[in-house]
């Protein structure tokens, strides 16, 4: 047991000095960084899990697993030191031989690549939860349906929109210090009024009438819910 823990901790070590991450020896899982306390013109990064795999004895399936995260986050645009190690090095299947596969999960602060001038801001919903994200399905959760359309970059006229979290329920915002909640990431611009000449439309914050549970809508009437305000224009 003993020269299981020690390796396990010269394992993950040797794993965050691959990424160049600052993370502790044993590779307990960290708490996902925030983004720092910004005024009002400042624009938070964008924040992503990025995952790897590896295979082969413990020790070689987890730099393995390394260093295909830091493929994919460099693939994605991401700077790899500023990847932080969130879950893992977790072993995820016994394979013959003694080897066994690996995963591990960093969560990348930065500018990864778009892909192209707008993309789609969608909401999914489980049963604890309702979020929007324009960057992933997020794991369990059902695509109810878009809602409209972001800028990937600073258009005229638009404000940066992020997704946020308070208790396990998420929320979209356009204060980057996420209402004084925890932040997950930037999802993209949005304008702060309807343009001429461009179609959009209202992205409205909601609260169930049950649970107060806060979800987006781009109907008026917040599908016969609470209104709890507008937060934007996005793309029609």
């Amino acid at each position: 047991m003993h020269v299981t823990r020690r390796l396990t901790a010269m394992a993950a070590a040797a794993a965050a000095i691959t990424l160049a991450l600052v993370t502790p020896a044993a590779a307990a899982p960290a708490p996902a960084p925030a983004a720092p306390a910004a005024t009002a013109s400042a624009v938070g990064p964008v924040q992503l899990p990025i995952g790897g795999l590896g295979s082969g004895p413990y020790n070689v399936a987890v730099q393995s697993a390394v260093g295909t995260a830091r493929d994919n986050a460099v693939a994605r645009g991401f700077d790899p030191a500023r990847c932080t190690l969130v879950k893992g090095p977790t072993i995820v299947n016994q394979l013959p031989n003694g080897y066994v596969q690996v995963a591990v999960e960093y969560l990348c602060a930065g500018d990864p690549y778009a892909p192209g001038p707008t993309f789609v801001l969608n909401r999914y919903h489980k049963s604890s939860d309702t979020q929007s994200n324009s960057w992933y399905a997020p794991a369990g959760y059902q695509l109810q349906g878009p809602l409209g359309s972001l800028y990937t970059y600073a258009a005229p006229d638009t404000t940066p929109l992020y997704l946020c979290q308070v208790r396990g329920d998420h929320f979209t915002s356009t204060d980057v210090n996420c209402e004084g909640q925890q932040y997950v990431t930037r999802l993209g611009w949005l304008y702060t009024s309807p343009p001429a000449g461009v179609g959009t439309v209202q992205l409205l914050r909601c609260l169930r009438n049950e649970n107060r549970q806060i979800f987006d809508s781009i109907q008026p009437n917040c599908e016969g819910q609470i209104h709890g305000g507008v937060l934007g224009y996005t793309l029609a």
